[in-house]
């Protein structure tokens, strides 16, 4: 459920802008942990600015939200991928979490730690991280290894 932190490229300036515009009724999202017959799951919150938060409830940041800053769900996101696929020459075999992919390899290869790259996406243990993502960092080894090669070998 929790996505890695931020916004994509000039998202924080505009985040910034909506949530000058829409002041008080600018919404921030929450989730709740709930232990129900053996199970844990999360639900999802959007508080405007001035309602009082419940003790139990834990802020957390989404890439997808809406301009008023509510959370968009998963559901829309899909239809909105499906829909440019369609629409767009080259993005048949897109997917939404392709982005997610692109981000942590584009982190890795230029130099993130691998330990700041597992928590940005959540993962419980840095081995996750480095078992799905490590062609990132062997080709940034491969990547820095040519440039000493052409450094020392004068080319």
């Amino acid at each position: 459920m929790r996505h890695a932190g931020g916004n994509p490229a000039g998202g924080e300036n505009r985040t910034a802008k909506n949530r000058f515009r829409y002041g008080e009724l600018y919404y921030l999202n929450y989730y709740k942990e709930v232990k129900e017959k053996g199970r844990t799951y999360y639900e999802v919150y959007s508080l405007q600015r001035t309602e009082k938060v419940p003790e139990d409830y834990k802020e957390i940041s989404f890439v997808c939200l809406r301009a008023d800053g509510a959370y968009e769900a998963p559901s829309t996101v899909g239809i909105m991928c499906r829909a440019a696929k369609k629409k767009v020459k080259g993005l048949e075999d897109f997917h939404f979490h392709t982005l997610r992919h692109t981000y942590t390899s584009n982190l890795l290869s230029g130099g993130a730690k691998p330990k700041d790259v597992q928590e940005l996406l959540g993962h419980s243990d840095v081995s996750t991280t480095m078992n799905i993502y490590a062609h990132s960092t062997r080709e940034a080894k491969r990547t820095s290894a040519r440039l000493l090669n052409k450094v020392v070998g004068g080319e």
